[in-house]
């Protein structure tokens, strides 16, 4: 009797949470229902029964959805692998109480899956589709409609993709499957609603039309059910979804009436309560368009910025428990959009109105040029002094594993082995970001009058924009590239102390720019012949809006990334630029916003590392060595990754003259030098420095340039370090530091880093985003200043040119002590090709 009124009570309590659940789901605001599902979750009896199992995971999923509605990602994912690692280590034997309408507790990997695809992870999204397949294929039969669900996110994951014949084909295999499942109780069209979806977007994005619209009303027919078994908020999203698709329907088809009447219904089911979901930057970007196409830019504009400006919003709440890899695949999912928007503002740059889309532009240029700049030191410090045992653990767990991967790239290792190494690291980097405090306090994003606000006379901030031109074919604006042509224009956006807005500077010819002009220029410099044409292409354009301006802040995109505009010489005058204009490169004019950094004097020490002992068996007889001098260049001679360490790398004599000689130099000021060559000057005492005023690396620089590779471009650039062959004991570094690596170094109180080498300036350039190599390590690792090389430098040349620059540095205006030694450097080697290769970054 005690049992029975025991299990009675127990099934009294479950019924009741399946009321209280349903009256969740008719609660319109989502903080309002989050905080019912927390509160219930939390009394929920503790049982092992399956009924309260099931009760908690329904409320789970529920609660994992509203998570992602409001915006809180981490929340929803820490969720999600909860219930996830509970199932995948019990692995329950589905029984009638376990199963249900909407499915089975199984179904918390597609929601994980889905969770990865929506930010952009496909990497982990695919590795959680595949376990799920294999434990569902172990428990349920053949024939259940519960193995299905994986294959359909294989789909939506084949889709992300681009890869349009496999999304089809594992589709159209899952409707199959859907059609000969033999299970009871299940609503079916919970799947069909997914791949239904899709296909409608593949459809509109391919312009077949009457194929989309066929999938559109299967979908909408496939929704209905949601009015029975779904929350209000989740049949109002649903239903302004299918709208929307049907508005877009109607704008491809050139019916904007009917186009506009489905919006004005989507926006009435949507409701802004619901908070950011990708069904609310849809909205926005159809209406957006939908404006566009019939001439009204006034609402246009309106759309436009408010799309913006809430993808803005969307990533400043998201961005920060994300490891990198995530930010950039996150981020990566919302930049075309961002991209559309320039070509739209640059298509009405005559328009009224249209100095609100520069400044936007402006504005999108300071907060997500440097996005993806993941301030480590900034996580290292607030870690340090945290006194958090375990968290400094983590830290270092990090640090190692970050090492050993770039080891093992470099190396003969199992592919498992790099996997098993970046599953660690991007654990270990959302636990640390996750648990630190570094984001705690809100601060006012970066705008184009903060930065003109602190411009002073006769200088300028400058922006430049690469930027694909809009597709003027309708059928084409929801294709592959989001709208846009394969036509390159370049804009600079020019803001003066009296700039009422940012004023504009087109360079209508960016293909050329690209395609032409810079490997002439290239080509002429590594060839030292005269150049007579790109100080007209790169620069007169934004000469002519620069007027009364001896000082210029600028911020490169695309091109303009791999040329010194310091050596472009005026056909006119015959002088270069360098002679008339002083241009100071920043990764961001945003970094103009950041308080001023402290003159180094000498209070921190100046590190050296010079003529490295590539080959650790053959170090004796090389510091022994009394041979002549040969110079010669700085650069490696294999760009493999795998036999990286096997080929020989050329001794660099002229390195150990340029640190001498930069001793020399600090020692009349009294400073504190650090000098590592030979076999000191290895990857383990480079990483063990901490803060010093200067860090200079003198030896070979690399970047592998490999466009199809799948290798991080931060481990295909680095440095290479003493030891790199013949090491005596495994388990040390490997004598090669990657950019990868470099990021953990401690150059928070560095006002300069000088990397002597060959393309330390080179790496994968991501337009908007920067150039991914040595350039964005050090940059991340918190140095103030980093001069670096574009193209192979000669080692005599590049030794005197150090020497000179060291002779006047006094740790206060880097910028202008390095202008000061090129100029000098141009009285012997009178060619760019000498004094041009190095450029410093930096405010």
């Amino acid at each position: 009797m005690a049992f029975l009124h025991c299990h009675a009570q127990r099934s009294f309590h479950v019924a009741r949470y399946y009321r209280e659940t349903r009256r969740t789901n008719a609660i319109s605001e989502p903080e309002r229902a989050i905080a019912k599902i927390e509160s219930m979750l939390s009394a929920l009896p503790k049982s092992k029964r399956n009924l309260v199992t099931r009760m908690r995971f329904i409320l789970s999923f529920r609660l994992a959805d509203l998570y992602v509605r409001t915006g809180e990602y981490q929340k929803a994912e820490n969720l999600l692998l909860s219930l996830t690692d509970e199932v995948s280590a019990k692995r329950p034997r589905p029984s009638r109480s376990t199963l249900n309408f909407a499915g089975t507790m199984y179904d918390c990997f597609e929601k994980l899956g889905y969770f990865y695809l929506k930010t952009g992870n496909l990497r982990k999204a695919e590795a959680v589709f595949t376990e799920s397949q294999e434990i569902r294929n172990a428990v349920f039969p053949r024939l259940s409609v519960h193995r299905i669900h994986p294959l359909v996110g294989f789909g939506s994951l084949y889709f992300l993709k681009g890869e349009e014949e496999k999304t089809y084909a594992t589709f159209h295999e899952a409707e199959q499957l859907l059609e000969r499942a033999t299970s009871t109780m299940y609503d079916y069209d919970n799947l069909s609603r997914i791949y239904l979806s899709d296909l409608s977007e593949i459809c509109l994005l391919r312009g077949r039309n009457e194929e989309a619209w066929d999938y559109i009303n299967r979908l909408s027919i496939a929704s209905s059910g949601i009015g029975k078994f779904g929350s209000r908020i989740g049949r109002n999203l649903e239903t302004a979804r299918i709208m929307e698709l049907k508005a877009r329907y109607y704008l491809l088809e050139g019916n904007y009436p009917r186009a506009q009447e489905y919006l004005d219904r989507a926006f009435g089911y949507y409701s802004s309560k619901i908070g950011s979901s990708d069904v609310k930057f849809k909205l926005l970007k159809t209406q957006a368009l939908l404006n566009w196409y019939q001439g009204d830019l006034v609402k246009s504009n309106e759309a436009f910025l408010s799309l913006i400006r809430s993808y803005r919003q969307h990533i400043a709440q998201n961005f920060v428990a994300m490891s990198e890899y995530e930010k950039e695949q996150f981020y990566n999912t919302l930049k075309s959009d961002f991209n559309l928007f320039n070509a739209y503002a640059l298509s009405n740059y005559t328009s009224a109105g249209a100095h609100a889309l520069f400044e936007e532009m402006y504005n999108n240029a300071l907060n997500t040029k440097a996005l993806l700049l993941n301030e480590t030191n900034k996580i290292k410090n607030s870690i340090m002094q945290s006194n958090d045992r375990d968290l400094i653990n983590k830290l270092r767990q990090w640090e190692e594993a970050k090492s050993q991967l770039s080891t093992a790239y470099f190396g003969e290792n199992a592919p498992g082995r790099i996997d098993s190494l970046e599953k660690k690291i991007e654990t270990l980097e959302k636990d640390i970001n996750g648990r630190s405090n570094l984001f705690a306090g809100n601060q006012d994003p970066p705008d184009w009058t903060r930065v003109k606000a602190v411009l002073k006379k006769g200088e300028a901030a400058v922006e430049i924009i690469r930027i694909n031109t809009a597709n003027k074919k309708i059928r084409n604006n929801y294709g592959r590239n989001s709208g846009l042509s394969d036509s390159t224009v370049y804009l600079a956006l020019v803001v003066k102390p009296d700039s009422e807005t940012p004023e504009y500077v087109l360079m209508r010819d960016g293909n050329e720019l690209e395609k032409r002009f810079l490997p002439y220029y290239r080509n002429s410099i590594i060839s030292r012949s005269d150049d007579n044409i790109s100080y007209d292409k790169f620069w007169a354009p934004l000469k002519a809006q620069l007027k009364g301006v001896t000082n210029v802040y600028l911020s490169p995109d695309g091109v303009f990334n791999q040329i010194n505009l310091n050596t472009l010489r005026n056909p006119v005058t015959d002088r270069y630029l360098i002679d008339e204009t002083e241009v100071r490169y920043l990764t961001n004019t945003a970094d103009l916003l950041k308080p001023p950094a402290q003159a180094s004097g000498t209070t921190h020490p100046a590190v050296l590392f010079g003529r490295p002992a590539y080959d650790m068996e053959a170090v004796v007889s090389a510091e022994n060595q009394t041979a002549a001098i040969t110079y010669g260049t700085r650069n490696v001679l294999t760009d493999e990754l795998a036999d990286f360490r096997d080929q020989e790398f050329e001794d660099l004599p002229g390195t150990e003259t340029e640190i001498n000689a930069i001793e020399r130099a600090l020692d009349e000021r009294n400073m504190n030098v650090q000098t590592f060559t030979g076999a000191e000057a290895s990857e383990e005492n480079a990483k063990a420095v901490h803060g010093p005023a200067i860090f200079h690396i003198a030896t070979h620089g690399f970047f592998v340039e490999d466009a199809a590779s799948v290798v991080n471009p931060m481990i295909r650039s680095g440095l290479v370090m003493a030891g790199v062959r013949g090491r005596a004991k495994a388990g040390t570094e490997d004598g090669i530091l990657t950019a990868y690596e470099a990021t953990n170094l401690d150059l928070k109180n560095t006002s300069l880093v000088v990397l002597s080498a060959c393309d330390t300036g080179l790496g994968e350039i991501r337009n908007g985003e920067g150039v991914y190599g040595l350039q964005r390590a050090i940059i991340v690792a918190g140095a103030s200043n980093l001069l670096m090389s574009l193209w192979k430098v000669d080692d005599e040349a590049t030794a005197l040119l150090m020497g000179e620059f060291y002779k006047n540095w006094d740790g206060k205006d880097n910028q202008s002590v390095f202008r000061t030694a090129q100029m000098a450097l141009r009285q012997k080697y009178s060619d760019p090709y000498y004094w041009g290769a190095f450029i410093m970054v930096g405010k």
